[in-house]
């Protein structure tokens, strides 16, 4: 039977040592992508349940108002920008209570809505998009208000179409000036079976996240975008421009994820979320073809789109 003495076991050499210190770090390394990537995963499945969330209220709404969308936005005489279709959405979210805070004979930033605007909704944000906002510099004194990270798509506009080679602008009609019109109407209602190129085939909300905070290509800019300040504020709706490669340039080939200064915008990686006239909630690629876009936008110009 050997013996060995206490004082000649082996101990780690700093080689060994070096050794193991290096695994540990490349487990760590292929770990942190790993569980980026879950994470992600579940944020974008959460901001499509808030999307889903939006699609049943406003369907709801509309079971109970003469089967019509909500405008996007309401103008009270001279005030083309008074309120937004969101505080009519907050009794279909399990919010009635906050909307009975809501004074619809008010502007949107005046004074009890002013209060009730900065309110922070979980399903009125992104929780891919950043935490952190601005404060808006469209009231005095500056407020931080509640993230809205989810718009109205209300037209396509005639300079995206010149810019993408997209033939045929829709006729008139189904244009208002240089816009193309979408599911959710600026000033007036959009009834149901006014949706002639379908429900399944047209989008209602997009996310143009992070706003105020503005953003250009997963870029903190350091400034304020010119609208869409939070979920109350009627412009957080948007027509689609797409933009130039400067990337502010309005009317150009960066259709996705170029900036969210009024375009699609969100922080999944490939592209965003958007809520279908139906209310299914669709991803849409930054790949996709512009003319397929154009053709998701507009609810009655006859475009039927492709894959998407």
């Amino acid at each position: 039977m050997s013996y060995r003495k206490p004082e000649d076991r082996s101990a780690f050499t700093l080689i060994e040592l070096l050794v193991v210190i290096a695994i540990i770090a490349v487990l760590i390394g292929l770990l942190v992508p790993a569980v980026q990537k879950v994470r992600e995963a579940a944020n974008r499945m959460s901001c499509t349940n808030n999307m889903k969330q939006f699609g049943l209220a406003l369907h709801n709404y509309a079971n109970q108002n003469n089967n019509a969308f909500p405008a996007s936005r309401v103008t009270v005489g001279t005030d083309a920008k008074f309120r937004s279709w969101t505080p009519l959405a907050l009794a279909y979210v399990e919010q009635e209570s906050v909307g009975k805070l809501w004074n619809l004979s008010a502007k949107w930033n005046t004074g009890a809505n002013l209060t009730t605007s900065q309110t922070v909704f979980k399903v009125f944000k992104c929780p891919s998009a950043p935490d952190t906002r601005k404060p808006s510099t469209i009231v005095t004194p500056n407020v931080v208000f509640g993230p809205g990270d989810y718009g109205s798509i209300n037209a396509i506009r005639r300079r995206f179409y010149t810019a993408n080679g997209v033939p045929n602008f829709p006729v008139p009609g189904t244009a208002a000036g240089d816009e193309a019109l979408g599911l959710l109407q600026k000033v007036i209602d959009t009834p149901i079976a006014a949706v002639l190129d379908g429900l399944s085939n047209t989008m209602m909300i997009g996310e143009a996240a992070g706003r105020p905070n503005m953003y250009r290509k997963g870029k903190d800019t350091g400034s304020i975008t010119a609208d869409g300040h939070g979920w109350a504020d009627p412009d957080c709706g948007f027509s689609v421009d797409g933009v130039q490669a400067d990337l502010v340039t309005t009317g150009g080939t960066c259709i996705i994820n170029c900036t969210n200064d009024s375009e699609f915008y969100a922080f999944h990686t490939g592209g965003v979320n958007t809520c279908m006239g139906d209310g299914s909630v669709r991803f849409i690629r930054e790949s996709i073809a512009a003319a397929t876009l154009a053709a998701l936008v507009t609810a009655n110009a006859g475009d039927i789109p492709g894959d998407f």
